[in-house]
C-alpha cells in the first residue's frame, strides 16, 4: 500500500509525534476519563437480555430465561458476552462492586481502540494521522460509545484487533498462528454473527495478492480454527433445540415486534407499541410470554418468523416506509441517542463518504473492502427497531475513513500554502554580465 499521498511517504518530523508511545497513552487516558463521565448508578437497567442471561448463568448454571421470567432454555442471545457478565456477577454477586467492574472494563475496551485506531491507519493508509485524528474523537464524549451492558464496544475493538493481528498471521504467520486467526473468527462469531460480514470481506482483501496454494492454506487453517471454536456452542444448542442455526436464534422475534400494525422504527420510538405488547419482555405482554413458554423458544422464534413475513406481504409499503426509515437512523442517528451525538454521528458518516469516494478515486483496493462492509453489514438491522448500538462495531471504520479525508484535506493546503509562498518570495539579485565594450 502506499500513503495518502499516491507516492510521498510521511515526513520525518511528522513521525516524531505520530508514532509517540507517550502521544497513545494520553489518548487511552484521555478516553477512559471521557468516558468515566458518563458513569451514573444504574447502567445495568431491566430489560437487557444479555444481563438476564448472566444473572441465570451465575445463580442457576443455565443459558436460559434472557426475558426476567421462567421461560426456558436460550439461544436469543450470542453466548461470550453473557458469559463474561456472568463470570463477574459471580465473582462479586448482584452488588455495586458487579456494575462497577463490568463498567471500567467497559470503559477500557472502549479506551483502548485510541491505541488501536492509529495501528490500524497505519496499516490501511500506510500512515497513522487519519487513525489519530480518529482516536481524538472517540475521547470526545459526543461521540462515545459506552454502553456497558451492550457487547457493540467489545466487538469494535475485537474486530480492529483482527484486522491487525490477521493481517500479520496471512503474511508471515505458521500454522498455529492461522489456526488463532480461524479461533478469533470464531470467537467474535460467538460475540456478534454479524461480524462475518467485515471478517470475510477483510481476508478476501489480504488474500488479493497471494497465489492459489497460500489462499487455500489460509482459508482452510482459518476455517478449521473457526470450526473447533463455535462446534461445541452449535452441539449445545441441536441438543436442547433439536435443530441447526447460526449462533443464535432470535431473528423471528425481531421480525415480529419491528413490523406490525404499531411499529415505529426505533427501539425508543416502538418501546410503547409493538415491543410493549409483541416482544415477550414487554409490560403488556402476557399472551408472548405465555406463548414462549408453552412454545419453548426456538418454536416460537419460528412461529413469530412466520406471522412477521405474512405482514411484510401484505403490507408491502407500510414495511418499505419502516426499512428506509431505519436506514436513516442508522447512518444518521435521531434524538433518541443524544442530541449532540446524533450530529456528531451524522457529520462522520458525511466525511466518512467523502472519504471513500477519494479512496475509491485513487483506485484502492481498500476502498472495495469498506463499500461491501458498509453496503451489507447493516442488511440485517434494516429489518429491526434501530438503536444506535447497531452501528458502534463498525463505526470506527467510519472514523478512520473521516481521518483519511480531514488528512488528505490538510496534505493538499500544506502543499498549496508552501507553492503560494514559493511563488511569492522575491527572486535573488543577480549580476548581470559584464557589457564593457572592449578595443
Amino acid at each position: 500500500m502506499t500513503s495518502l499521498g499516491e507516492n510521498a511517504e510521511p515526513k520525518s518530523e511528522q513521525r516524531s509525534w505520530v508514532d509517540s508511545r507517550l502521544l497513545l497513552v494520553m489518548l487511552f487516558l484521555a478516553t477512559l476519563l471521557a468516558t468515566a463521565t458518563q458513569f451514573h448508578n444504574e447502567p445495568f437497567g431491566t430489560g437487557i437480555e444479555s444481563l438476564a442471561l448472566a444473572r441465570n448463568l451465575a445463580h442457576h448454571g443455565e443459558f436460559a430465561n434472557p426475558f426476567g421470567f421462567p421461560s426456558g432454555p436460550s439461544a436469543h442471545s450470542p453466548p461470550l458476552f453473557p458469559a463474561f457478565l456472568g463470570l463477574l456477577d459471580w465473582l462479586f454477586g448482584d452488588s455495586a462492586m458487579f456494575v462497577a467492574v463490568a463498567s471500567i472494563c467497559a470503559a477500557s475496551v472502549h479506551a483502548m481502540q485510541t491505541v488501536l485506531l492509529p495501528g490500524a491507519s497505519k496499516l490501511l493508509f500506510a500512515d497513522r494521522r487519519p487513525g489519530i485524528f480518529a482516536a481524538l474523537l472517540v475521547v470526545s464524549p459526543v461521540m462515545c460509545g459506552y454502553q456497558p451492558a451492550w457487547e457493540g464496544i467489545y466487538c469494535a475493538s475485537g474486530l480492529i484487533l483482527f484486522c491487525l493481528y490477521s493481517d500479520r498471521q496471512v503474511r508471515h504467520g505458521g500454522t498455529l498462528g492461522l489456526v488463532l486467526t480461524g479461533i478469533a473468527v470464531g470467537l467474535l462469531m460467538l460475540l456478534n454473527p454479524v461480524s462475518i460480514v467485515l471478517i470475510v470481506p477483510w481476508l478476501l482483501f489480504l488474500l488479493r495478492k497471494a497465489v492459489r496454494r497460500a489462499r487455500a492454506r489460509v482459508c482452510l487453517l482459518a476455517a478449521a480454527g473457526a470450526l473447533i471454536t463455535l462446534l461445541p456452542w452449535t452441539v449445545r444448542n441441536y441438543c436442547v433445540f433439536h435443530s441447526l442455526f447460526f449462533v443464535r436464534d432470535n431473528l423471528g422475534l425481531e421480525l415480529y415486534d419491528s413490523n406490525n400494525d404499531m411499529a415505529r422504527p426505533t427501539v425508543y420510538g416502538n418501546m410503547p407499541y409493538g415491543l410493549s405488547y409483541l416482544h415477550p419482555g414487554g409490560a403488556e405482554a402476557a399472551p408472548e410470554r405465555a406463548a414462549i413458554r408453552d412454545l419453548g423458544e426456538f418454536r416460537y422464534n419460528q412461529s413469530r418468523l412466520h406471522i412477521a413475513l405474512d405482514w411484510i406481504r401484505s403490507h408491502r409499503g407500510r414495511f418499505i416506509a419502516l426499512t428506509l426509515a431505519r436506514i436513516r437512523f442508522y447512518w444518521f442517528p435521531g434524538p433518541d441517542s443524544g442530541v449532540w451525538h446524533a450530529r456528531a454521528v451524522s457529520s462522520i458518516t458525511v466525511a466518512s463518504l467523502f472519504g471513500l469516494a477519494l479512496l475509491a478515486a485513487r483506485r484502492r483496493s481498500l476502498a472495495v473492502f469498506a463499500t461491501v462492509v458498509f453496503a451489507v453489514y447493516p442488511l440485517v438491522y434494516y429489518l429491526d427497531n434501530m438503536d444506535s448500538r447497531y452501528r458502534t462495531p463498525i463505526l470506527w471504520l467510519s472514523l478512520l475513513l473521516a481521518g483519511y479525508l480531514v488528512v488528505a484535506c490538510w496534505d493538499a493546503a500544506a502543499a498549496w500554502w508552501r507553492r503560494a509562498r514559493s511563488a511569492g518570495l522575491p527572486r535573488p539579485l543577480t549580476i548581470p554580465p559584464d557589457t564593457r565594450c572592449t578595443s
